[in-house]
């Protein structure tokens, strides 16, 4: 798939901007704080409804209109792509004195309003960003938070899971909390413990077979950018206690009983905290560079290891989907020596569509060449670059 036209209005520092984009490659040129990765932070949002850097909606919203009467900014895309050509649109309403205006974002699909979980992976997209290395080395909420923007693309059985999942770990510590207070009864725990581990169970699932694809993906991409001297080991550590990596349940089903049998287990502890102490919430990916912990790589070997993860997400929504996602690179490239930067680019040259930001173009000379498109943006305006 990739995208033909793409308007941006009121969002970031964006006021209106429309640019029609190209197969192939897509080279986006202006210098820091002019709007680059604001436009691929928006194609994002796009593929996933959600934000890969702002905390709240209202972040989204251009500050210009933020006290407007009704602020709102629009991201509208037409793709192309084999299951079918589509419109996507999508409204980010930010906070407004008015009760009857719902903060939040409305959604349309082929001009038709939708829900935002109906939505999602409709366009299919892959961004790396210069902060991607500490997927490798960072917090587990971060590896947490590469699976599930993945998976939810191309699984929406997954991404209900994870909605109730959510709503379910809410209700649960709440009635921990309550319990601990002797407000309520343990045997209350029972309902929700079976609400929790039959939502839980589909996630561990999912999670486990997208590492199937995922681990020896990475582990030849980082062979190949590295030239055979660095390895990378990727293993699932789910959060429910007592297994090790010759121990993984094969079915949902499985994953759920584990699930009950170690919050069963846990009640009196949990209780004791107020918390839900195991579950998807707490789950991780061990990540290692020559069969030693992340973190203690060099910063080379961990922004390797995390490009190498990206290119297994993009192989593995390829899989998943019968078609390309799109590709965005947000400022990567220049930060790579022109090894490293070939072996990239080789593999996504076999994409339909990359879009490449960079705010020094001498160090990306090559990519400028190949390029079907090129683009400038400065002070959030996007123009087509025609010259040399």
């Amino acid at each position: 798939m990739f995208i033909s036209e793409l308007e941006v209005a009121n969002y970031r520092n964006y006021g209106r901007s429309r640019i029609r984009l190209d197969r192939g490659i897509n080279l986006v040129v202006g210098d820091n704080a002019q709007g680059k990765s604001n436009l691929l932070e928006a194609i994002y949002l796009l593929s996933t409804l959600r934000s890969s850097r702002a905390s709240s909606d209202a972040d989204l919203v251009r500050r210009d209109i933020l006290h407007t009467e009704f602020p709102v900014a629009r991201l509208a895309t037409h793709v192309e792509r084999s299951a079918g050509n589509l419109m996507l649109e999508v409204a980010i309403v930010g906070r407004t004195t008015d009760a009857s205006h719902r903060a939040g974002k409305r959604v349309r699909v082929n001009g038709v309003p939708r829900r935002a979980s109906e939505a999602v992976g409709q366009l299919a997209a892959v961004l790396f960003t210069t902060l991607d290395i500490d997927i490798a080395a960072g917090p587990p909420l971060l590896r947490r938070r590469y699976l599930d923007m993945m998976i939810s693309q191309v699984d929406r059985g997954y991404l209900r899971a994870m909605q109730k999942y959510a709503r379910v770990l809410q209700q649960r510590n709440s009635l921990l909390k309550r319990v601990q207070a002797r407000d309520a009864s343990a045997s209350e725990l029972n309902f929700w413990d079976q609400e929790l581990a039959h939502s839980g169970g589909i996630i561990m699932q999912a999670r486990a077979d997208a590492l199937g694809h995922l681990v020896p993906q990475a582990q030849f991409h980082m062979d190949r950018l590295s030239d055979g001297l660095e390895t990378l080991g990727m293993t699932y550590r789910p959060a429910v206690g007592g297994l090790d990596e010759h121990d993984c349940p094969i079915d949902e089903t499985e994953w759920t009983a584990r699930m009950l049998r170690a919050l069963g287990g846990l009640r009196t502890r949990e209780i004791h905290a107020g918390a839900t102490l195991i579950g998807p919430h707490r789950d991780d990916v061990i990540v290692e560079i020559n069969e030693l912990p992340a973190d203690f790589g060099s910063r080379a070997q961990q922004r390797t290891a995390a490009l190498s993860m990206r290119i297994a997400e993009a192989s593995y929504l390829r899989r998943a989907l019968g078609d390309d996602p799109v590709v965005l690179l947000d400022d990567v490239l220049s930060e790579l020596d022109a090894r490293r930067r070939r072996g990239v680019m080789e593999f996504f040259d076999t994409f339909q569509q990359t879009i490449v930001t960079t705010a020094e173009p001498d160090r990306v000379r090559d990519v400028m060449t190949r390029a079907a498109g090129r683009f400038v943006v400065a002070a959030g305006t996007v123009t087509r670059f025609e010259g040399e």
